[in-house]
């Protein structure tokens, strides 16, 4: 248990993360997205 700790589970959480930060932008993107359009604005 102690080695799987030490060596394996950063990586777990490493890649975990790395997974979760791309469902993220990709739901903020269509937020952002419906709220441009809707506002108007024209710098992005």
């Amino acid at each position: 248990m102690n080695e799987f700790l030490i060596f394996y589970a950063p990586f777990l959480i490493l890649i975990a993360g790395i997974i979760l930060a791309f469902f993220v932008v990709l739901k903020d993107d269509a937020v952002t997205r419906n709220e441009y359009e809707d506002s108007r604005k024209t710098d992005v």
